[in-house]
């Protein structure tokens, strides 16, 4: 899957580049930026295939990590009616330490990105020549790591927690001693 946002992603921008070196103008006298401007803005074809992958792929990762969540979840549940809010919860605390922060901050991280991303898509698609369209890229990036930052860290602290081991009864020599 992220080989295939990759060659996909990688074409759109050996595409756009191409493109872009096709359209490249030098500034005006007295334009203070150094480097080149564009004489006129990418249309969408060479953007929303990248946005539309990087939501589908978003996405799938989303969905292997619920996944993950129910596949690990004991489900003692005999009915309908066990399904409770203290069933759920208790269900969720049985789950590994890792796992839950996985899951965590998968729905955590999962919700911004997503907005932003169709954000993206919508800004692009709808509006044409406007600076709207030169934030979004910067504001997901930006989104991509944080997010990352905080999943390292998050990941980092879990792992160093000691483990949440049940307390295990001492066996004394004479209760083994009987069993055999």
């Amino acid at each position: 899957m992220r080989t295939a946002e990759l060659v996909i992603e990688l074409s759109t921008s050996i595409s756009a580049a191409t493109w872009s070196h096709n359209k490249v103008v030098e500034p005006p006298a007295g334009v203070p930026w150094p480097g080149c401007l564009l004489s006129e803005s990418p249309n969408n074809r060479l953007m929303l295939p990248g946005w539309i992958v990087a939501i589908l792929v978003a996405t799938t990762l989303f969905g292997l990590t619920l996944h993950l969540l129910f596949s690990s979840m004991r489900w003692r549940l005999k009915s309908f009616r066990d399904l409770t809010i203290s069933n759920i919860k208790e269900e969720i605390r049985s789950i590994q330490p890792t796992t839950q922060m996985l899951i965590r901050d998968s729905v955590l991280f999962y919700i911004p990105i997503l907005a932003m991303l169709v954000a993206s898509v919508v800004v692009v698609s709808t509006v044409h020549n406007s600076l709207l369209v030169n934030i979004t890229c910067p504001i997901v990036l930006a989104l991509y790591s944080f997010c990352s930052a905080r999943f390292i860290i998050h990941t980092r602290e879990t792992i160093g927690q000691p483990a949440c081991l049940q307390p295990v009864e001492e066996l004394s020599l004479s209760i083994l001693s009987r069993h055999r």
